[in-house]
């Protein structure tokens, strides 16, 4: 098993019917590839972390680099793990900039998951490196 962790930047002209058309790719070929993974957008700022078999994750991640959809992509994080952290998510998508939810239920939802990634066990540097990101892009 093994996961990856990295940032980047939405291109000016992203749109949510080009994140839902990547959403849609990236869910039928995780299912198809056994990845696993949470993928978080806020403020034109993307957070992931991808787990699976190594040469998949690999590959994933250079036609990941090469999307024109975002920019300025940095991997934080590459390695072997012994166990999954996003184990039955084949690809959690949360948008905090775009939510259809009132501001209300959005800054709850924001509280929510900060708490979350504060009890949640990392059980390896990656899942770690995604947390403590998660946190900074919502803070």
């Amino acid at each position: 098993m093994y996961e990856l962790v990295y940032e980047s930047f939405a291109s000016l002209n992203l749109n949510n019917e080009k994140i839902s058309e990547i959403l849609e790719t990236a869910r039928k070929f995780n299912k198809e590839n056994n990845v696993s993974g949470c993928l978080i957008y806020h403020n034109d700022k993307f957070i992931q972390i991808l787990e699976g078999d190594q040469k998949t994750i690999e590959t994933l991640f250079s036609s990941i680099k090469k999307d024109i959809r975002h920019h300025n992509i940095l991997l934080f994080h590459k390695g072997p793990i012994k166990e999954r952290n996003f184990n039955l998510w084949n690809m959690a998508y949360i948008d905090l900039s775009t939510a259809k939810e009132d501001k209300i239920e959005r800054e709850l939802f924001k509280t929510n998951l900060l708490a979350y990634s504060e009890i949640i066990e990392k059980t390896s540097q990656a899942s770690a490196i995604f947390w403590d990101e998660v946190k900074s892009i919502l803070k």
